[in-house]
């Protein structure tokens, strides 16, 4: 076993008794930045030290696991080490407080990594998970019920296209089609969570399509009436495929200075229009 050398409080370990942590908080890395990171390894060396715990002859990283692979593509062969003391904090505490604060460690990562602790570490008891990483049961419960959640919400929280507020408010819309619908205006037009909330509020107000008690097994669902809107299009005015109409955010007063002027010449035109071809229409033809 090659020989540690003492280095102020801490040892230079050999990278290779050094194991990637069995559970890791991040599911990726950023390639620009983890280039930077190696660049500035191999010019300055690893300036703050990796945190460790030790099994037998090896080590397992509890934080530092970018550093460590920086090292590693800078051509190190040791990397400054803390040895923790397994008997006083988890080391998935150790993990969880070193990067759950850290601003590249989404919600969506988070709550992965703590539904397989959950699973593998817990046996299902979030009392145990939150004693095991030291927080707050409404943070790890907030976590867990993202995964719970709509997966293309999930989905779009992880790839940091929404934030963890929007993420929020769109699971407690009920109805999938304007949940989707939400998605998207958040995505592509930047609906905060604040005006989902509204969105979702408005909806809600509208009364409710109930499903019919179980009947005699006949599919009792056939003869429901298409869900309610209170969503209008601008220019046919109907309410039909709400899924399909794009919300356009703007400011009421834009749109009284501007759309509101523009739909109504609008309107008239085609009004006139149709009147038009109607009384045409209803004109007797010409005798050749």
């Amino acid at each position: 076993m090659p020989q540690r050398k003492p280095a102020g409080p801490y040892l230079d370990l050999p990278l290779e008794l050094i194991d990637e942590p069995s559970l890791p908080m991040r599911q990726s890395f950023d390639g620009e930045a983890l280039d930077d990171l190696t660049a500035s390894v191999r010019e300055l060396g690893v300036l703050q030290p990796i945190i460790v715990e030790q099994h037998g002859g090896r080590y397992e990283i509890d934080d530092g696991h970018r550093r460590y692979i920086a090292a590693g593509r800078a051509g190190l062969k040791t990397i400054p080490a803390v040895v923790r003391d397994t008997s006083q904090v988890s080391g998935e505490a150790v993990k969880c407080h070193a990067n759950l604060w850290r601003e590249d460690v989404n919600p969506g990562e988070q709550a992965v990594y703590l539904a397989q602790l959950l699973e593998h570490q817990c046996g299902a008891d979030v009392d145990r998970l939150c004693k095991l990483t030291r927080q707050k049961r409404a943070w790890v419960e907030e976590r867990l019920l993202l995964i719970a959640g709509d997966p293309d919400v999930f989905e779009a929280l992880r790839g940091r296209r929404i934030s963890l507020a929007v993420a929020r408010e769109l699971n407690r819309v009920k109805d999938r089609g304007y949940r989707m619908m939400y998605l998207d205006a958040a995505i592509r037009g930047g609906a905060t969570a604040r005006l989902i909330t509204e969105w979702r509020i408005a909806a809600d107000a509208v009364t409710p399509v109930e499903p019919p008690p179980p009947g005699t097994g006949d599919n009792q669902y056939t003869a429901l009436p298409p869900p309610v809107t209170s969503m209008v299009c601008l220019f046919c005015d109907s309410t039909e495929a709400p899924w399909e109409m794009e919300l356009i955010p703007m400011h009421r007063r834009c749109r009284a200075i501007f759309l509101d002027r523009f739909l109504a010449r609008l309107q008239a035109t085609m009004t006139g229009m149709l009147e038009e071809v109607g009384g045409r229409g209803a004109a007797t033809p010409r005798t050749q």
